[in-house]
C-alpha cells in the first residue's frame, strides 16, 4: 500500500488501494474459479464419458462374442444330426415293439443298441403329454417338467403332434451342466417324444474347446477396469448349485467367489430382459449383470438359452484419474491466481498514485501553506478534481481569512458581554442582598408599628369609630406583611431549572401544612409527575388554600388527571360557592382579591415557567375547576405504584 510522509491513507481502517485490491481480487476469484469449475466439470465428464463409451463398446464386442460362439457350434450340430436320425428311428421301433407301452421298455438296453451310432456317450429320455420327463437312463432328469418354459413346451407340442424328427442345437444341461446336443421324434400315437442327448462335455474338455471362459479371458485382458466376469444361462435358475451352472468354470481367469443377492440379481435380468447395475462404494466397485440375447434360429431350444454377463469393474482407475485431473485444475489454478495478483497490485497502484498524490497536496495546504499548489496528473476527471480543488482551496482561503476577523470581532463582543455579565451579577447580587436586608428592616419596623399599636389602642379612648380605624391599620400592616413574604417567594422563582415532581407526594404534604378541617382533599392522580420549577409544590398549596379561605363551606376538593393522546390535564376541583364568570380571568391578575391578591398570580407565574397553562373553568355557584393543560413533554407517568399517604 503507498504512504504520504509515512501516513497511509485509509478509508475506515484500511487503505484505498487496500479496498480496490479487495474488489478486484474478489471479482477475479469468482471469476477464476467459475472458469475453472467449469473446466473441470467438462473434463471429469469428458473422462466418465469416454468410460463408459468405451464399456459400452466393450460390452456390446462381448455380447457379438457370446452370440458367434454361440453359432459357431452349428459345425457339431450339423455333423450329429445323421447319426441322430438314424438313432430316433431305431429308438421308435424298440417303442413299437414294446406295442406302444412305455414301461415296458428296457431303456439301457436300447441305449447300449443304438449307441453304436455315436463316439460319445449318449441318454435317451420318454417325454409325456404334460411336457415332463417320465422315463430316462439319466436318473438326473427323470422327473423334470417343461411346462415352466411355455416356449419350448409348445414346441414340444407341435414335435408330438407331429410326424417329423426336430433337432436342437448344443445346449447346457439344465441339472449338472454339461454341454449336449438333442433331437426328438413323436411316437406313432402322439403320447410321447422320444429324445436323444449327446453328452460332448467329455469332447469339449479333450478337445480344449471353452467358448465363454476364452471370452472372459479376453475380455479381461482387453479391459484393464474389470476384476472379474462370468457368463450364465437360464440353468442357474433351476441349478442346485451355481458352480455347475458355469461352463467350464476351472478355466475362467477368475476365482468364482459367492456374491450376496446374485442369484435374485440373475433373475430379475432374465425376466426383464435388461441390464442390471448394482454399485459397492464401499470396496469401490460396481457389478454390471449385461443382458445378451440368443440369436433366433430353427432349433429347439432357440429364445431359451439367452445369457447373462456379471461383470464386476473396478472404479480405482477412473477416481485415480479424476484426482490427478483435480489436482493439474488446483495447480493450474493457483498459479493463474498468482498471476492476476501481481496484475491487481500493478494495476492498483496505477490507479491509486494520483490519489496518493493529491491528497499529498491536500495534506500541505491543512498544514497551513494555502500557496502550495495542486500538481498535475493523468485523466480528464483527476484533472478536474484538481481545478476544483484548487478553487476550493482559494475560497477557503479567503474564508479562513474572513473567519479569523469575524473571530476577533466576536472575542471582542464576547468579552465585552462576558463583562457586563459579571456586571449584572454582581448588580443582581447587590440588590437581591439589598432586598433581603430591606424585607428584614421592614419586618422590623412593622413589628415596631404592631407592638406599638396594640400599646396605643389601650391608651386611645374608646368611640364609635376607633375599632374601625385600628382594624383598618392592622389590615394594611398584615397586607404589608404579606407582600414583604410575596417578594420574598417571588424573588426565587426561576431561579433553579426546572424538575420531575411527583403530584402525589406534593398533595400528601401539603395536607400535612394545611388546617383543612372537614373538608376531604381526594388525589385521583396517580403515579403522575410533571416537569415544574421546584416552586410547583406552592401552586398546589395556593389552589387548596384559595378554596379554603375564599370557598364557603367546602366539603372537598378533588384532583383528577384528564388524558388524550400526549396532552394531559390536571383538574382541581371542588363543591364551594365558585367564582362569578366575570372575576374568572380578573382571579390571575396580581392585586385582585379580598386579602393581597398575589396567590393566584404567582400560580400562574411559576406554572408559566415550563410553558403550563391554568384557566378556571367552574360553575357559579357548583364550586371552582381549575384546569392546567401540560403540553407534550412536561408530564409523565412513573413506574411502580401510587404513593401512599
Amino acid at each position: 500500500m503507498s504512504g504520504i510522509d509515512g501516513k497511509k491513507l485509509h478509508l475506515g481502517q484500511y487503505s484505498l488501494s487496500y479496498h480496490i485490491m479487495i474488489v478486484l481480487l474478489v471479482i477475479g476469484m469468482i471469476f477464476i474459479s467459475m472458469v475453472f469449475f467449469i473446466l473441470y466439470y467438462q473434463e471429469k465428464h469428458a473422462i466418465q464419458s469416454d468410460y463408459l463409451l468405451s464399456q459400452q463398446y466393450g460390452e456390446e464386442s462381448l455380447i457379438n462374442a457370446v452370440q458367434l460362439a454361440d453359432q459357431s457350434f452349428s459345425f457339431y450340430d450339423n455333423v450329429y444330426n445323421q447319426p441322430l436320425r438314424l438313432a430316433l428311428l431305431r429308438f421308435r421301433e424298440y417303442y413299437n415293439q414294446s406295442h406302444q407301452q412305455a414301461e415296458k421298455m428296457d431303456l439301457f438296453k436300447i441305449r447300449n443298441d443304438i449307441g453304436t451310432f455315436f463316439d460319445l456317450p449318449i441318454d435317451i429320455y420318454i417325454i409325456n403329454a404334460s411336457g415332463a420327463i417320465e422315463y430316462s437312463t439319466f436318473d438326473t432328469d427323470i422327473g423334470l417338467n417343461f411346462s415352466s418354459y411355455p416356449k419350448f413346451s409348445e414346441k414340444l407340442r407341435k414335435i408330438r403332434d407331429g410326424d417329423t424328427i426336430a433337432y436342437d442345437a448344443i445346449v447346457t444341461g439344465t441339472k449338472l451342466g454339461e454341454e449336449r446336443k438333442y433331437a426328438y421324434i413323436p411316437t406313432p400315437d402322439h403320447r410321447y417324444i422320444l429324445e436323444i442327448g449327446i453328452n460332448l462335455d467329455e469332447f469339449f474338455r479333450k478337445e480344449g474347446i471353452s467358448k465363454y471362459p476364452r471370452l472372459a479371458m479376453w475380455y479381461s485382458k482387453t479391459r484393464n477396469d474389470v476384476k472379474s466376469l462370468w457368463i450364465f444361462d437360464r440353468t442357474v435358475l433351476s441349478a442346485p448349485d451355481i458352480r455347475t451352472s458355469i461352463q467350464g468354470i476351472e478355466v475362467y481367469p477368475a476365482v468364482f467367489s459367492e456374491v450376496e443377492g446374485r442369484k435374485e440379481h440373475l433373475k430379475q435380468v432374465f425376466h426383464t430382459k435388461e441390464n442390471l447395475l448394482i454399485e459397492d462404494p464401499s470396496s469401490e466397485t460396481i457389478t454390471k449383470y449385461l443382458y445378451i440375447p440368443q440369436l433366433s434360429s430353427s432349433s429347439v431350444s432357440s429364445g431359451l438359452f439367452d445369457k447373462v454377463a456379471e461383470i464386476t469393474y473396478t472404479t480405482t482407475q477412473i477416481r485415480e484419474r479424476e484426482n490427478s485431473l483435480l489436482g493439474k485444475i488446483i495447480l493450474l489454478a493457483v498459479i493463474v491466481i498468482l498471476v492476476f495478483l501481481m496484475i491487481v497490485v500493478a494495476i492498483t497502484r496505477y490507479i491509486t498514485r494520483p490519489v496518493y498524490q493529491i491528497v499529498e497536496d491536500i495534506e500541505k495546504i491543512a498544514d497551513g501553506n494555502y500557496d502550495h499548489q495542486i500538481r498535475r496528473t493523468k485523466g480528464f476527471e483527476f484533472r478536474r478534481l484538481e481545478s476544483s480543488i484548487q478553487k476550493l482551496v482559494l475560497r477557503l482561503k479567503e474564508d479562513i481569512i474572513s473567519i479569523k476577523q469575524k473571530s476577533n470581532e466576536l472575542d471582542k463582543e464576547l468579552n465585552q458581554r462576558l463583562s457586563a455579565e459579571e456586571s449584572l451579577k454582581a448588580a443582581n447580587y447587590k440588590l437581591s442582598l439589598l432586598s433581603s436586608i430591606t424585607r428584614h428592616d421592614i419586618l422590623n419596623q412593622i413589628s415596631v408599628v404592631s407592638s406599638g399599636l396594640d400599646i396605643l389602642e389601650d391608651d386611645v379612648p374608646r368611640n364609635e369609630e376607633t375599632p374601625h380605624y385600628f382594624s383598618l391599620i392592622r389590615d394594611a400592616i398584615s397586607n404589608i406583611h404579606e407582600m414583604i413574604l410575596f417578594s420574598r417567594i417571588y424573588e426565587e422563582v426561576g431561579v433553579y431549572k426546572p424538575a420531575w415532581q411527583n403530584l402525589s407526594k406534593i398533595i400528601i404534604e401539603t395536607k400535612k401544612s394545611l388546617n383543612t378541617g372537614s373538608c376531604k382533599v381526594i388525589d385521583n392522580t396517580g403515579n403522575l409527575e410533571i416537569l415544574a420549577d421546584p416552586m410547583f409544590d406552592r401552586v398546589i398549596f395556593n389552589l387548596i388554600e384559595n378554596v379554603l379561605r375564599h370557598g364557603g363551606k367546602v366539603n372537598q376538593i378533588s384532583f383528577d388527571v384528564s388524558m388524550s393522546g400526549d396532552k394531559c390535564i390536571l383538574i382541581v376541583s371542588d363543591d364551594g360557592i365558585g367564582i362569578s364568570s366575570s372575576d374568572k380571568e380578573k382571579i390571575f391578575d396580581r392585586g385582585f382579591g379580598k386579602n393581597t391578591g398575589l396567590g393566584l398570580f404567582l400560580t400562574r407565574e411559576i406554572l408559566s415557567l415550563t410553558g403550563i397553562l391554568i384557566t378556571e373553568t367552574g360553575r357559579p355557584g357548583f364550586g371552582t375547576r381549575f384546569e392546567i393543560y401540560m403540553p407534550p413533554g412536561k408530564w409523565r407517568i412513573s413506574p411502580g405504584d401510587a404513593v401512599p399517604e
